[in-house]
């Protein structure tokens, strides 16, 4: 098995190139992990897809062996299930639950995935097996920005339907469309697909939970 030892990773749900890190983020400062080579079509659909690995790989990448370490303060804490997944050109970090699926993500800082990729530069691939539950939209699409917005936006959505705000969901459709709509699901439904359009109705939105969120805010 082998090892890169002394990186910094940024495990997150979505895997965020090393640029759009924030510095408010709990970045994980590794005093080794291990880094398994696979193949190039591998490593496209576990970056693109949300997949499930099957029982056989599963062991394999969750072998008690393959135990990362992290510095914590002035100690040294272990982690398990996770590791560096890499082809020829690319890099990334993973964490595994129980079940098989990876649940974060990491991009490498440029130097270090050089490290990697020349660790790995004469391994031999590993077969891994797995299947794609969810296709996913690759993530160079759009920026963290962009995401993160996407995800107050709908989260906030979602809260007016669920609570049946009948009145703020008409406020909302009567801003972006300019007329009325009385059937509730539909209103929500049409809100929602602005969502995925970044257009002028996306800003709108943006704009009106963000004035909402802080008038709320400032009661307290």
């Amino acid at each position: 098995m082998n090892y890169i030892y002394d990186i910094v990773l940024n495990f997150q749900k979505n895997c965020y190139d090393f640029y759009e890190w924030n510095k408010n983020d709990n970045i994980y400062h590794m005093r080794k992990i291990a880094v398994v080579k696979i193949s190039s079509i591998d490593l496209y659909n576990i970056k693109t897809n949300k997949i499930i690995f099957d029982n056989t790989s599963l062991e394999l990448l969750k072998n008690k062996k393959i135990i990362a370490e992290r510095f914590n303060q002035n100690n040294i804490s272990k982690i398990k299930n996770t590791l560096i997944l890499a082809d020829n050109k690319e890099a990334i970090a993973i964490r595994i639950n129980k079940d098989g699926q990876i649940y974060q993500q990491s991009t490498l800082l440029p130097d270090e995935k050089e490290d990697v990729l020349g660790i790995i530069k004469f391994q031999k691939e590993t077969k891994i097996n797995y299947k794609i539950i969810e296709k996913n939209i690759p993530l160079t699409f759009k920026t963290r920005f962009e995401l993160e917005n996407d995800s107050f936006i709908n989260n906030e959505l979602d809260k007016i339907y669920k609570e049946k705000n009948i009145q703020k969901l008409n406020y909302l459709y009567l801003e972006c469309f300019n007329q009325k709509e009385t059937n509730p699901k539909i209103a929500y439904n049409k809100l929602k697909a602005e969502i995925k359009k970044s257009n002028e109705n996306f800003k709108k939105l943006y704009n009106i939970f963000k004035i909402i969120n802080k008038q709320s805010q400032s009661k307290f």
